[in-house]
């Protein structure tokens, strides 16, 4: 770290430092004086009722001296006297150039039909051993889905076995739900649909009419439909999100910026209301979500202009997510099951007769935030530090930084 070169401006309020590689990374100073302020405390000149404001006048930061102390860059501030120590291995991570930003964000490992025959399917006894976990967690992480077998047939089994993944999600449905054919002739409404029904269905996530879309789902076989048939189909919405870019560009913009409604109404306890961009893309412009579910999308509720642009725009869409040559397809056996994330991976089934016999999934979710803190906890215990440092994906929640000018007291 010696031969870094430090040079600092203080009428652009920038600190420099250029690496012993050759490229440089820029600090305005604001940034670097957030480091007074502790998260427990505020900052060293508050009392201890003192409101914890960590925000100061911007133009009132000046620096004295910048003096590298092996493996530590202390800056001493001329305007109050204050001293910051950082961390030059931490600063280099921290890097606010587009390149280093970028960078800290994983990007999703895209698939079809020839990659997903090659997905394996891993003893659910791996998850006992840490490191092995780790790497199924990534795995899910960076593919959106993973198979599990191994898992028996007893119900509820799924609610011990997801419960490593992050805490399991409660909705209205409670915590574990059970996808079962019922009857042809039992009527009703809600009844022959959905969950209960042994129709075929369109790709779709589930209950997008959430604010807030279930994340991490599993699919756990405790009947399988007799003579193979009810096959299960799963389609990476991100792959179709960027074939749609490439075949039909201005329809992939219209999507990732025109949120659209989706509900759920099917009985007196249900009034649910959400709107969400079908692709949300993070301002790198990468795929993070995908919302597309024909069951629960009602009229359009937009302005005028909009709607026959919005109906054209997800037609489009529609051809490439409901192109089963790029999906996964199997037959779910009692014990498997599959684990995907609901804001990326797109799933349906095959039809079957139920008078020959049931079919019986059971389903659960976790939270794609506590999935997410679940890997970055288990990469610093597996020794893997990097992959706990990666800015962790939003899904459908993703939001755009918009670029703007700068005011006159930023500049």
């Amino acid at each position: 770290m010696s031969k870094l070169l430090v040079k600092h401006d203080n009428s652009k309020r920038r600190l420099t430092i250029t690496w012993p590689e050759g490229y440089s990374s820029e600090y305005p100073y604001i940034w670097l004086r957030h480091h007074l302020f502790h998260p427990a405390t505020g900052r060293p000149e508050q009392g201890t009722d003192d409101d914890c404001l960590i925000i100061e006048p911007i133009e009132a930061a000046e620096l004295s001296e910048a003096v590298l102390q092996e493996e530590l860059l202390v800056l001493r501030w001329a305007n109050d006297g204050a001293e910051t120590h950082h961390d030059l291995l931490s600063l280099r991570k921290s890097c606010l150039m587009k390149k280093s930003r970028s960078g800290r964000r994983r990007i999703p490992v895209l698939w079809g039909k020839p990659e997903a025959k090659e997905f394996p399917w891993t003893r659910v006894s791996e998850l006992n051993k840490p490191i092995k976990r780790f790497h199924i967690f990534r795995r899910l992480r960076d593919f959106g889905i993973i198979l599990l077998d191994g898992l028996g047939d007893a119900p509820g089994t799924l609610l011990d076995i997801a419960s490593c993944f992050g805490p399991i999600r409660r909705t209205h449905y409670g915590e574990l739900f059970d996808v079962r054919s019922l009857p042809k002739d039992n009527s009703g409404e809600g009844e022959n649909i959905g969950a209960t029904a042994s129709n075929s269905q369109a790709p779709h996530i589930d209950e997008d009419y959430r604010d807030n879309v279930p994340g991490i789902s599993f699919f756990h076989c405790i009947k399988a439909a007799p003579n193979d048939r009810g096959a299960s189909i799963y389609l990476d919405g991100f792959a179709a999100s960027e074939r749609l870019r490439k075949r039909d560009p201005s329809s992939f913009k219209f999507l990732t910026n025109v949120p659209l409604m989706s509900k759920a109404d099917r009985n007196p306890l249900e009034r649910f209301r959400s709107r969400t961009r079908s692709i949300a893309v993070d301002d790198d412009d990468v795929v993070r979500g995908v919302s597309m579910s024909d069951r629960v999308l009602p009229p359009l509720d937009l302005p005028i202009e909009l709607v026959e642009p919005a109906y054209c725009a997800l037609a489009s869409f529609q051809k490439e997510i409901y192109d089963y040559s790029k999906a996964l397809e199997l037959v779910l056996k009692p014990g498997q099951c599959v684990v995907f994330d609901n804001q990326r991976i797109l799933h349906t089934r095959r039809s079957f007769e139920p008078s020959d016999g049931e079919r019986w999934l059971q389903q659960l979710s976790v939270d794609r935030d506590e999935f997410n803190n679940s890997l970055q906890v288990l990469a610093l215990q597996t020794g893997h530090p990097k992959e706990a440092e990666y800015e962790q994906d939003s899904g459908l929640l993703t939001q755009v930084r918009m670029p703007v000018e700068p005011t006159n007291s930023s500049q």
